[in-house]
């Protein structure tokens, strides 16, 4: 005789949403949403008119398709940087075209994840991502200037969920393309202008005797970041490319942004050229890195330009407290100082809070270890150090199992940029520069999907459920075979 021992499995039925907020619908409420738009747009003053026609437009797009809403902003955010001073709405003290987007994508993160009932626990990095914007939050109700802290938290958990988005939408192999091309694709009116202001002689004249390109940005360093991340990207479709256009625009493009971070005069930025290259040479020809202190020599003895901006960097003396004639003296000046802002307790938790250092100190710390310390304190660092450790695993495991050269060239190059990123972030702050960080998680989403760590995260996530079950682990059926009375 068989006796049967099995406890009862809690119901995992699905949440059904409601009717309107099913695709089916979509096409209504697109007509909807632009009859009250078009209401709007007649009845409100100009600038607040502009903004209620920008967020229709995307309002209806999204409504039509997510993908295409988020390629959208995408495609067009590097060029609106330069907007940052213009202000829309009075709102806030001024919301302008940058902070619009950011609403923007933080809506239609949150719309996304609800309305499709995204699984957070299933996407690779949410767990250090979350960790980090949480301490971000709680950060801000310590932070000497609640308003700004609140705009910084604003653009980390736009980038979070751009990253989410990617994950979960661009599930084909022609989407992440298409992301991709559209990452490369949305530096073409930056690199127009920067070229203008080179040959126009129009750029930013801050720094005595030089001429510095910023493109859409409202500074140098920023646009030569922007460029030096996604420019292993470009080489990459480049190489793919597969129409005689596009590999004709690309291998225009590449030369273009090579040169244009030179003309930013952007130390760090070169340095990460340097990094990107090092990087490449060690995954695929490790005796050429031999080549790169002749080539670096014989850069420093041919352009004199280079020189002067070396010189800058390690000649001179400090004038004063908050002057120095050497940017490496005043770099160290101002991580000296920004060390003092945080309390002990402050340290060893969740920091001073966002922009502490820039509302105490007026500058940022040109160290972004250094402000990550003591804005998050070493919870937020430890994060974010776990953060890059995992993306680093993940992109160095798929270009180690790729089944494709396309495939194997996306993990080298994101592995160039992650390289890049992280020695440029020792000298600059790269994470407070909102246009850097969309495009850096975007490519990082296409990375984790492109590798395979998404399918085997997901899979790992759901036996364990299955295992656990939603109240405790599922207690299985036991069959006993027992001898007949």
């Amino acid at each position: 005789m068989a006796v049967e021992l099995q406890a009862p499995i809690p119901s995992q039925q699905r949440f059904r949403a409601p009717s309107w907020f099913r695709r089916s619908t979509d096409l209504w409420l697109a007509l909807a949403m632009g009859a009250i738009v078009g209401v709007l747009i007649f009845s409100l003053p100009m600038q607040a008119a502009l903004a209620t026609a920008v967020v229709g437009a995307f309002v209806l797009t999204m409504f039509v398709d997510t993908r295409v809403a988020l390629l959208t902003l995408l495609l067009v955010r590097a060029s609106v940087d330069v907007f940052a001073t213009v202000p829309l709405l009075s709102a806030g003290g001024g919301i302008n075209p940058n902070a619009l987007m950011s609403l923007l994508v933080i809506g239609l993160g949150i719309a996304h994840i609800a309305m499709n009932r995204v699984a957070l626990r299933r996407i690779p990095l949410v767990t250090p991502f979350g960790i980090f914007v949480i301490v971000t939050l709680l950060g801000v109700g310590l932070a000497p200037n609640k308003a700004e802290a609140m705009e910084d938290w604003l653009r980390i958990i736009s980038a979070f969920l751009i990253y989410v988005m990617v994950v979960d939408l661009m599930r084909t192999e022609r989407e992440r393309r298409w992301l991709l091309r559209v990452i490369v694709l949305s530096a073409i009116i930056p690199l127009s202008v920067g070229l203008y202001q080179f040959f126009a002689d129009t750029g930013d004249h801050s720094t005595p005797g030089l001429n510095r390109i910023l493109g859409t940005f409202v500074h140098p360093s920023p646009y030569a970041f922007y460029l030096a991340q996604i420019f292993p990207l470009a080489l990459v479709l480049f190489i793919h490319a597969q129409s005689r256009i596009a590999r004709l625009g690309l291998g225009l493009m590449i030369p273009l942004m090579a040169f244009s971070i030179y003309a930013t005069q952007t130390r760090g930025a070169w340095i990460g050229l340097v990094v990107m290259v090092a990087v490449f040479m060690w995954f695929r020809a490790r005796w050429t890195l031999i080549l790169i202190p002749v080539v670096l020599a014989a850069a420093y003895v041919g352009d004199p330009g280079v020189r002067n901006r070396i010189a800058e960097a390690t000649a001179g003396s400090c004038e004063s407290e908050t002057y120095c004639q050497s940017s490496v003296l005043w770099r160290t000046k101002q991580w000296q100082a920004a060390s003092d802002i945080a309390s002990l307790p402050q340290l060893v938790t969740v920091g001073a809070g966002q922009r502490a250092v820039y509302v105490t100190l007026g500058e940022f710390t040109h160290n972004e270890y250094v402000r990550l310390i003591v804005e998050t304190g070493l919870i937020g660092f430890g994060a974010t150090v776990v953060l890059y450790v995992s993306l680093f695993n993940i992109t160095r495991r798929g270009y180690r199992d790729a089944d494709s050269e396309y495939k194997r060239d996306v993990m080298l190059a994101f592995l160039m940029a992650l390289a890049a990123r992280v020695v440029m972030s020792g000298a600059d702050n790269l994470l407070v520069i909102t246009v850097i960080e969309w495009y850096f998680w975007a490519f990082a989403a296409v990375v984790v999907v492109e590798s395979g760590a998404y399918d085997r995260f997901a899979h790992i996530q759901d036996d364990r459920r299955k295992m656990h079950g939603p109240s405790g682990p599922v207690k299985r059926t036991v069959i006993i075979d027992a001898p007949a009375p």
